[in-house]
C-alpha cells in the first residue's frame, strides 16, 4: 500500500472552499483572497501548532474584519479558540507561546562555558566584572550584563575562584561574584580525574 499523496496547492483551496461554502458566502473579495492565502499557508505548515497560532493571530489582527469563525475554519480550529486568540495582545500572545513550549527563554551562557570562564578567572585573578564580560564577548560572541554574569557564577560556583576582596572593591565591580566562600589553594579541575 502506498502512502497517501499530499494535496497539490490548488486542490487544497478547491477542497476547502467546497467544504466551507457558508464561510465564503459571508466574505468580501479581499477577505476571500486573505482566507485563500491562509488556507494554502496552513496546508504547508504540516500541523505545526505554534505556526498555526501565529497565522490565526495575524488573520484576527490584520484589520480585514475576519471573524473568529472564519479564521477558525481557515486554520482548522474552533471559533471559541479563535476568540481567545483575538483577545490577546501581542505580548500576551508571545507569552502564551513560551508557556506552550513549557520553558523560559534559553540562557545565553551554558554549562560548557563554565570551564573556559573558570580558566580565565584562574589565569586573571585580579580581573574585574567588565574584564570577564569582555572576555565572554570576545571568546563566545555572547554579550551579557553583570547581573547575568553574577547569576551564572552563582549557578556554577565560580565565585570561589575569586581572591578575597574588600567591600569597597566589590561595590566598585572588582569581583564578578560576591562570595563568602574561602578560596582554595588546591588545584582546580572541571573534570573528574581519570583512572587508567
Amino acid at each position: 500500500m502506498t502512502a497517501p499523496q499530499a494535496e497539490r496547492p490548488e486542490d487544497v483551496w478547491a477542497s476547502w472552499s467546497r467544504d466551507h461554502i457558508d464561510v465564503l458566502q459571508r466574505t468580501t473579495e479581499a477577505q476571500r483572497v486573505l482566507l485563500e492565502a491562509a488556507v494554502r499557508f496552513v496546508a504547508a505548515l504540516d500541523g505545526q501548532p505554534i505556526l498555526l497560532r501565529a497565522a490565526a493571530f495575524f488573520l484576527l489582527h490584520a484589520g480585514m474584519g475576519l471573524t473568529p469563525a472564519q479564521v477558525g475554519a481557515a486554520v482548522g480550529r474552533t471559533d471559541r479558540a479563535m476568540r481567545l486568540v483575538q483577545a490577546l495582545s501581542a505580548q500576551d500572545w508571545i507569552e502564551s507561546v513560551w508557556a506552550e513550549l513549557r520553558r523560559h527563554r534559553q540562557p545565553k551562557l551554558h554549562a560548557e562555558h563554565a570551564g573556559p570562564i573558570a580558566k580565565y578567572l584562574v589565569d586573571h585573578p585580579r580581573s574585574r566584572q567588565a574584564d570577564v564580560v569582555d572576555f565572554i564577548e570576545r571568546e563566545f560572541q555572547i554579550h551579557v550584563d553583570t547581573l547575568t554574569l553574577r547569576r551564572f557564577f552563582k549557578a556554577y560556583g565560580l565565585g570561589v575562584l575569586r581572591p578575597e576582596r574588600t567591600h569597597a572593591e566589590e561595590r566598585d565591580g572588582a569581583a564578578p561574584f560576591l562570595s563568602d566562600a574561602p578560596t582554595s589553594q588546591e588545584p582546580f579541575s572541571c573534570s573528574p580525574a581519570r583512572s587508567r
